[in-house]
């Protein structure tokens, strides 16, 4: 009985305690996977938003209120009107999942676009220690609720 907790110790405590955390101050590069969400796909007309398969920078402050990330190709379309929103981001966090997302290179855009809420962050250990799997949502919207798209993101960074 006791060679038996012992191995289920020794099999489960390491995962249970095992926390992918991107430490504060140290720059990471990563590769973001490409998603699109059309939020009416019957219909040729309506919202959408859409991440680029590409390159991604991450940055964390020392205190991990903040985040710099790089985002490749960011476009939303509220229906009406696109919106280019790639490059740098800066994500404050409210709670240790929610908060933010500021794109930083798009000062002619409403500020409902350039600064959407995003939610369920998590970082998680991938398939290997140095590998964290970064995820989190990002819900655009231009004020009406005919042009809501919630965008997940889903970003693979290697430490070394």
């Amino acid at each position: 009985m006791r060679r038996l907790l012992l191995t289920i110790a020794m099999t489960v405590l390491p995962w249970a305690l095992a926390q992918a955390q991107i430490p504060g101050k140290q720059m990471v590069s990563g590769q973001v996977w490409p998603m699109l969400v059309q939020v009416n796909p019957t219909s040729p007309v309506g919202p959408w938003c859409f991440v680029g398969r590409g390159l991604s920078m991450f940055e964390a402050s020392a205190d991990g209120s903040d985040a710099v990330i790089s985002l490749p190709e960011v476009i939303y379309f509220d229906g009406t009107a696109y919106y280019q929103l790639s490059g740098q981001t800066n994500l404050s966090f409210a709670t240790p999942t929610s908060g933010h997302i500021k794109f930083k290179y798009a000062p002619e855009y409403p500020n409902l676009v350039t600064f959407p809420a995003f939610s369920n962050y998590t970082e998680a250990q991938a398939e290997a220690p140095n590998l964290t799997l970064v995820n989190f949502s990002v819900a655009f919207t231009n004020g009406t609720n005919s042009s809501n798209c919630t965008l997940p993101v889903k970003i693979k960074y290697q430490m070394e």
